[in-house]
């Protein structure tokens, strides 16, 4: 399973540069068109800010897997360790269900999206949306990774 989520974030690591880079150059080429040519790109925003969404979204299960989501730990800091494990596995399961529903709700509104096109770039609206979805999904996935490896963290 290790193996498995190893795989997964170095891929999640790899589009999440891919949509940060593609973002920081169409706005830096649009800034450069815009003040020194004074011709503008006409998609660039709508294209940096599906990068961003994209980027945020799958970023976020990064960051489940490091832990660096925020959390309250003023009464788990003060447990035991024996007491600490049920009361996180508690939270996790909570957190699970909680991106569970999620998944299901984002996932439910997707074909509705599929007919409606962005504005510049004209692509399906569905892609944009899907980034919800994929994101707890990664991130459920990473979480009980978390669980099965970590038992107290």
């Amino acid at each position: 399973m290790r193996r498995l989520l190893d795989g997964l974030t170095a891929l999640t690591q790899l589009a999440v540069a891919l949509a940060m880079a593609l973002m920081t150059t169409v706005i830096s080429a649009e800034v450069f068109g815009r003040y020194v040519l004074n011709s503008s790109i006409y998609f660039s925003e709508e294209l940096s800010r599906f990068c961003f969404v994209w980027a945020g979204f799958l970023g976020a299960s990064l960051a489940m897997r490091e832990g660096s989501h925020i959390g309250v730990t003023l009464l788990t800091e003060r447990l035991a360790p024996a007491r600490r494990r049920p009361v996180l596995a508690v939270a996790r399961a909570l957190t699970l269900a909680l991106l569970a529903v999620v998944v299901v709700t984002g996932a439910s509104i997707l074909p509705d999206q599929w007919g409606q096109q962005t504005a510049t770039l004209g692509f399906s609206v569905f892609w944009f949306y899907l980034a919800v979805p994929a994101g707890a999904l990664l991130m459920a996935v990473q979480l009980v990774g978390l669980a099965c490896s970590l038992p107290s963290r």
